[in-house]
């Protein structure tokens, strides 16, 4: 299972504005409105146009393009006063006090302004966002600061597990982890492939993007292979004992599945190849027969048994599959770091470890980047994950803090980013903390 920082939590936010709103119903254009709100400020001189300190946040490069595309039709519409209808203008000029004119001479002048210093019109997607916080900070995760971002991880995990496999032949360890692979490969998993490497490659990748989408660490549960072979042999055990004392009437097909499964089975088993007999609460005895108390014990502890076999199995099932990945990663991130790469898989990750241990401060963070946010907005937050979140939190914190904001929209029924760690229940348990 995956190790969670008891450290960490969703944080209190006092300033969080929110929409939720269905598709079509104007979530881009409360992102638009908002970011121009932040921009037209009265009271403010020229040089004092708050854009550095916008950061909106999108999933998707598309995205990203249209919200910039809305903000600038925005600013344009009302600098020369050409707005779609009545109703649009008055939404909009509504959010300002003041005199339509100054309001529209302002918004000219930022317009100029942001057009002047694009490269700080900062909209873009959350990948985009964590890969330039990495490359202000490359050093602490031991990477030049001209690393290359790649897609496919695959090729080198499986160079990696190989270096490992190599490594058995003179490391007493790795040896050692082998060999428990391989015994709960035969005896607990009942496998009987010529090529379980291919088995732990594909484990070790689900692994690797487990780690990426939650952060944590991989535990192992303390129950080793040998317990679950060994009660596996014991539920062997009394399966021969009844099968040898099998009373009148015993259902036939019973019987034949039975012996099936015992000369199929003479060390150890699966548990899906079990007969589907044995999940009856009663011995499988055809109507009017009787039930030896003999044979009714044994039937209760075999059920007992495979019940607890199971469960250790449910448990250990990953424990050799961890303790190779481990090793695995090692491998993998001397390769990577030799070929200054990084992969779009782990930033989030990788951006999470920045904060562990106190190794980077909030203030160090915004000087590598060369800017302070200090208004945050957030799209589509329903598809954020729970790892990303974090990463965002502690500069979110520090905006708060300081007279920020947040500012966040989305629709929890549309959610489609789980299979990237999205958790749609953080769109309700922010607001609730707000």
């Amino acid at each position: 299972m995956l190790e969670k920082d008891p450290k960490d939590s969703l944080f209190h936010f006092p300033e969080v504005c929110i929409k939720e709103a269905s598709a079509g119903s104007g979530k881009t254009y409360a992102l638009a409105k908002r970011y121009i709100q932040l921009l037209i400020n009265l009271s403010l001189e020229l040089q004092e146009i708050p854009l550095r300190s916008i950061l909106a946040i999108t999933f998707t490069n598309k995205a990203a393009i249209e919200m910039k595309k809305r903000i600038l039709e925005f600013l344009k519409k009302i600098a020369l006063d050409k707005f779609s209808s009545k109703e649009e203008k008055n939404d909009i000029l509504s959010s300002f006090i003041g005199k339509e004119e100054t309001v529209r001479e302002k918004s000219h002048m930022v317009m100029d302004y942001l057009i002047r210093n694009y490269n700080f019109f900062q909209v873009q997607t959350i990948d985009s966002f964590i890969n330039a916080l990495l490359l202000g900070c490359a050093f602490k995760i031991q990477l030049s600061s001209n690393f290359r971002i790649k897609k496919d991880y695959e090729d080198y995990l499986s160079y990696s597990l190989d270096i490992l496999i190599d490594k058995a032949h003179y490391s007493a360890e790795v040896l050692g982890i082998f060999q428990e692979f391989l015994e709960h490969y035969l005896y607990v998993e009942g496998r009987t492939s010529w090529f379980p490497k291919r088995d732990i490659l594909s484990l070790i990748k689900s692994l690797f993007s487990y780690s990426n989408i939650f952060g944590g660490r991989f535990r192992k549960y303390g129950i080793e292979s040998k317990e679950v072979v060994s009660k596996k042999r014991e539920v062997l055990s009394s399966m021969k004992e009844i099968r040898d004392n099998l009373p009148q009437g015993t259902n036939k097909r019973f019987i034949s599945s039975l012996e099936s499964f015992l000369r199929n089975n003479e060390e150890t088993f699966n548990i899906d190849s079990l007969p589907k007999y044995f999940s009856r609460e009663r011995f499988p005895v055809n109507k009017g027969g009787d039930v030896p108390e003999k044979v009714e014990k044994l039937w209760k502890e075999i059920r007992s048994n495979l019940k607890e076999v199971c469960e250790l199995e449910a448990f250990s099932l990953f424990n050799p599959y961890i303790d190779i990945f481990d090793l695995v990663l090692k491998e993998f991130q001397v390769l990577t770091r030799k070929e200054d790469i990084l992969f779009l898989e782990e930033l989030n990750r990788q951006a999470r470890a920045l904060f562990e241990e106190e190794s980077m401060t909030v203030a160090e963070l915004y000087y590598r980047l060369a800017t302070r946010f200090k208004h945050y907005l957030i799209d589509e937050f329903q598809d954020t994950s729970t790892l990303q979140w974090k990463n965002l939190i502690p500069m979110v914190e520090e905006a708060l803090s300081t007279d920020g904001s947040l500012f966040y929209v989305g629709d929890k029924k549309q959610a489609i980013y789980r299979f990237r760690g999205g958790e749609v229940s953080l769109f309700d348990k922010v607001k609730e903390k707000a």
